[in-house]
């Protein structure tokens, strides 16, 4: 596979559809190739059954269901060049290895019933938390392409990627970006000034240095109409608030190792289950 193609997982499911749909945008506007893969695997037979045979059966189904994606994906793009494959094996596993030699992973975002629509499946968590490549869950109001492209940053070196990542994709889309910094308002409980004057104090830092990042990406993207927005308080509840009115929000995955191994950041996995637009979840390089 190149480096260059976009992998989307996909199990014939509505989540899976919609993912498949938005990878295919994504492929025509970065000239991608797109790969459709649906894992599939079967249980020990039973008397009379055996392997070969549910195997085959299997791979048939999802030969079937890789089908269908691939001529919907050439129904949304013509002219994209795609491709699609059933793999054995469980969709984490599997998956994770697509990611491998991939540029970007798009899964969906899964669950059944009116409380579990909402939240994210734990094949699209494991894909965001352990791929190696740039993952996008597709979630929220999957399609739209309408409003601005959201950049999630803080104060980590991470934040010129995440901005670089935002402005290419605003270019890509022709819309405009939206740069969001929140500044907690006990930031400075502690200094021997008064609240409100710490408050100010540190917005104003904070402003200088998210101006001056802006300002070193917008040189490139200088078509790009660019938004700053300060925000006070939770960075989980403002940027649930900014994917309302975005088609895209990126982020920084912030993993780090913990006792079970990988784990998110707890704002990026509050936004992947809760955001209302398609998450992209930058890796490290």
């Amino acid at each position: 596979m190149r480096p260059t193609d976009i992998v989307v997982g996909t199990d014939g499911s509505t989540a899976g559809t919609y993912a498949v749909r938005w990878a295919a945008h994504q492929a025509a506007r970065t000239g991608a190739r797109l790969r459709i893969v649906c894992v599939y695997h079967w249980h020990l037979p039973g008397p009379g059954t055996s392997a070969s045979q549910l195997d085959a059966a299997a791979r048939e189904q999802a030969a079937a269901v890789a089908a269908t994606a691939v001529a919907d994906a050439r129904g949304v793009r013509p002219a994209i060049d795609v491709q699609g494959s059933a793999v054995l094996g469980m969709p984490t596993e599997a998956l994770l290895t697509e990611a491998g030699t991939a540029a970007l992973l798009v899964v969906g975002s899964h669950g059944r019933g009116a409380l579990a629509s909402a939240l994210l499946g734990s094949v699209g968590l494991d894909m965001a938390t352990n791929a190696a490549c740039p993952v996008a869950v597709v979630r929220g109001r999957a399609h739209t392409a309408i409003g601005p492209v959201v950049a999630g940053i803080d104060d980590t070196p991470a934040s010129d990627r995440v901005l670089a990542t935002a402005f290419d994709e605003a270019y890509r889309r022709g819309c405009g970006l939206v740069a969001v910094r929140t500044v907690g308002a006990d930031a400075h409980a502690a200094a021997p000034v008064p609240a409100a004057a710490a408050t100010t104090g540190l917005r104003t830092l904070v402003a200088v240095e998210v101006t001056e990042a802006v300002a070193r990406m917008q040189g490139r993207y200088p078509t790009v109409p660019v938004e700053v927005e300060l925000a006070t308080g939770n960075a989980a509840d403002v940027l649930v608030a900014a994917s309302r009115s975005a088609q895209l929000l990126v982020l920084d995955g912030h993993g780090h190792l913990g006792v079970l191994g990988p784990a998110l950041d707890p704002v990026t996995q509050h936004l992947l289950q809760r955001s209302d637009c398609p998450v992209l979840v930058l890796r490290d390089a």
